[in-house]
């Protein structure tokens, strides 16, 4: 694993397409207000990670922007949490899913449809733990009349003020075992080419 970065030097790496035409600029090239909203969030949530999972164990964290996981589309923030101590290593991936046993979750953002977040991140719960929608808090009186949908179909909703960066938890879905261990697997793998382990801060 890489060496130990703090939350307010997480950079929240974008995995990079192997298809050119991702990679342009207007594609993947140029930061747009989604993509600020994204690491601004994740920023804010590896600081704010005690409060939101409080009994966890876990004290490490792996964020990356935009993984793709074929069929499920592209999840715009994915982060693994484990418990371990920072100098731990471990030769692969597979035995670092063995040893740690790590949670993994999906964040679907959306700065105006909030509809289609919640469409988006229910198919996320295919390779991960849990699958979270998250939305600025301007939306929550259109989306939190739907909360019960959320529930019934086992997906979260989190808003989020850029202003004062704080996350607001409405929903979290019990973390289940993915549907697929092998895009579980893939998203992980290709997570772990570009993503730095943080110390969270409790």
């Amino acid at each position: 694993m890489p060496s130990t970065l703090t939350p307010s030097t997480l950079q929240v790496p974008k995995h990079r397409f192997s298809e050119p035409r991702h990679n342009l600029p207007g594609q993947n090239g140029q930061d747009t207000a989604e993509d600020r909203f994204t690491i601004a969030f994740a920023r804010a949530y590896a600081r704010q990670f005690p409060r939101i999972h409080r009994g966890t164990t876990a004290n490490r964290i792996s964020m990356v922007r935009e993984i793709p996981v074929n069929g499920y589309g592209i999840t715009d923030l994915l982060t693994i949490a484990w418990a371990g101590d920072e100098t731990e290593t471990y030769p692969d991936t597979h035995r670092f899913l063995e040893n740690t046993r790590p949670t993994v979750r999906a964040f679907e953002m959306k700065l105006r449809d909030w509809r289609r977040a919640m469409s988006q991140a229910s198919r996320y719960k295919n390779f991960a733990h849990q699958a979270i929608a998250v939305i600025p808090v301007r939306l929550a009186p259109s989306a939190l009349p739907y909360l019960d949908t959320f529930r019934k179909i086992r997906t979260g909703l989190w808003l989020f003020d850029e202003e004062t960066q704080i996350i607001r938890v409405l929903h979290t879905p019990r973390a289940r075992k993915p549907r697929s261990t092998r895009y579980f697997q893939e998203a992980v793998l290709k997570a772990s080419h570009v993503a730095n382990p943080v110390n969270i801060i409790s």
